[in-house]
């Protein structure tokens, strides 16, 4: 497969386009007609090519589903199988996959690093410079969308965390949103990060100020340049200053101060791929330190030699297993 990759916006309509002949011509019912077309289609450059490619890899993908499910998939009778197939296309308004959908969460969330404008692997951190001279750093494991019109410059907060720096050459001087499932935030001409919790928002002021409208519909507030907070449906849950640390792993690093043991493995696996594991003995143990994202087999042996009583079991390269040493 091609290394090089159409910009983000065509990727993402190229792989809509090319998911949604993979599901024609997979269905059963393709005429000869949809067939020419979608050749007709795939011939029109190397960017339609790309995005077949990727559809047919990920597909590849997609059909290793555990025994479980596709045991279950297999009794299911074709009524219920057509159902499950209308109700993913209504629901994503992109296509259904041929194999019956016995668990949709498992089965379309892979698509989204693909769909989404700007999106990080696990362990990665991507910069880009936006048109309006915006400078927007995604964190580990994060995906956004972006969308400006003629009213606001909107970022979509889809999932995990992002750096943001305002820019300043848009003719217009449209405000900057970002958007996330708690809140709507208002840059105020800032440097701010926000991040992407299960069920809460989590937004730290370096520069100047953001405005913050709930979706809560809480009264509108702005947070000053030091501070931090969490917010939830119910609305702010704890508003506290700054420690100072917060952007630094933009720089590659997690610095922290009198963390417990539990949350700083919490972090970490953030970063790493397969499990890092904490013996709850350990917990609460309290540690400080700077620990290297980029290195975190160095991150794991910073916690042993940091906490003596810590011992480290390798069980294989991707599972981890931090223990009270004997």
């Amino acid at each position: 497969m091609s290394h090089i990759s159409p910009d983000p916006r065509t990727a993402r309509r190229l792989i809509r386009e090319a998911a949604g002949w993979y599901s024609q011509l997979c269905s059963g019912v393709a005429s000869a007609e949809d067939k020419l077309a979608w050749q007709h289609w795939l011939a029109q450059g190397w960017e339609q090519q790309w995005a077949w490619s990727r559809v047919e890899h990920l597909q590849q993908q997609l059909t290793l589903a555990p025994a479980q499910i596709t045991h279950t998939a297999l009794e299911a009778s074709s009524e219920v199988v057509h159902a499950r197939r209308r109700a993913l296309l209504k629901g994503l308004g992109i296509f259904a996959f041929t194999m019956p959908l016995a668990w949709v969460g498992w089965r379309t969330q892979p698509w989204q690093p693909i769909l989404a404008d700007y999106s990080t692997a696990t362990g990665e951190r991507r910069e880009w410079m936006l048109a309006d001279g915006t400078r927007l750093v995604l964190n580990t494991n994060s995906l956004v969308n972006v969308s400006f019109d003629a009213s606001a410059r909107t970022l979509h907060l889809i999932r995990g965390e992002i750096y943001i720096e305002t820019g300043h050459a848009d003719p217009q001087q449209r405000p900057l949103i970002i958007r996330t499932a708690q809140a709507s935030l208002r840059a105020l001409g800032t440097q701010f990060i926000v991040r992407q919790y299960a069920a809460s928002t989590w937004l730290g002021v370096i520069q100047h100020a953001v405005e913050v409208t709930s979706a809560a519909g809480h009264p509108i507030f702005q947070v000053p340049a030091g501070q931090q907070l969490m917010l939830t449906a119910q609305g702010v849950t704890s508003r506290q200053a700054l420690t100072g640390y917060e952007a630094s792993w933009l720089r590659g690093m997690l610095v922290v101060t009198d963390w417990r043991l539990a949350d700083l493995v919490t972090e970490l696996n953030r970063y790493r791929r397969g499990v890092l594991r904490c013996d709850p003995q350990l917990a609460d143990q309290r540690i400080s330190g700077a620990f290297p994202l980029d290195q975190p087999d160095i991150a794991i042996d910073a916690i042993q030699t940091a906490l003596p009583q810590v011992h480290v079991d390798y069980f294989t390269r991707y599972w981890v297993s931090l223990r009270l040493a004997t």
